[in-house]
C-alpha cells in the first residue's frame, strides 16, 4: 500500500486540464510540484558559469 506520493516532472508543463493526476491534488497525501528548480537565480548563474567555463576551455585548448 502506498501512503503518499509526490510528483515533480510531467510530460507537459503545465499539465492539460484533463490530466489524470490533477484530481489527486485534493488528497492530503498527494503533492505535485512544477519542475522549476533550474529557474532559481543561483541555478541560472551556475548554468551561465558552466557555459562560460566550457567556452573558455574550448578556446584555450583548441578542442
Amino acid at each position: 500500500m502506498i501512503s503518499g506520493a509526490a510528483v515533480d516532472v510531467l510530460a507537459a508543463e503545465p499539465p492539460p486540464a484533463d490530466h489524470p493526476l490533477l484530481p489527486l491534488l485534493e488528497r492530503p497525501n498527494f503533492m505535485m510540484t512544477p519542475h522549476v528548480a533550474w529557474a532559481s537565480q543561483q541555478a541560472m548563474q551556475r548554468l551561465a558559469d558552466l557555459l562560460i567555463e566550457n567556452i573558455e576551455t574550448f578556446v584555450n585548448t583548441g578542442a
